[in-house]
């Protein structure tokens, strides 16, 4: 449903995300990717507790998924 997602590397869907992002690097992409996680009962959480999830998020994606020796944007100020 729409309203019960999950953030990138937290749901089942993880290892076919990782799957899915390793194969377009392979073919070249460069861009920037993406999320937007809709989920009723973040609207209930403190905000930072929702900010921390897309921090550990976006770092699943960057260091286990991908790899990347280049640190993100703002990258002092995630951590």
């Amino acid at each position: 449903a729409r309203t019960f997602r999950v953030f990138p590397g937290e749901g089942v869907h993880s290892e076919q995300l990782a799957d899915l992002v390793m194969r377009l690097e392979r073919m070249g992409y460069q861009g920037d990717f993406s999320f937007e996680v809709f989920n009723d009962d973040y609207q209930q959480l403190p905000l930072s507790t929702v900010a921390e999830r897309a921090r550990r998020s976006a770092l699943w994606l960057h260091q286990d998924v991908l790899h990347r020796s280049a640190p993100l944007p703002d990258w002092t100020r995630s951590r």
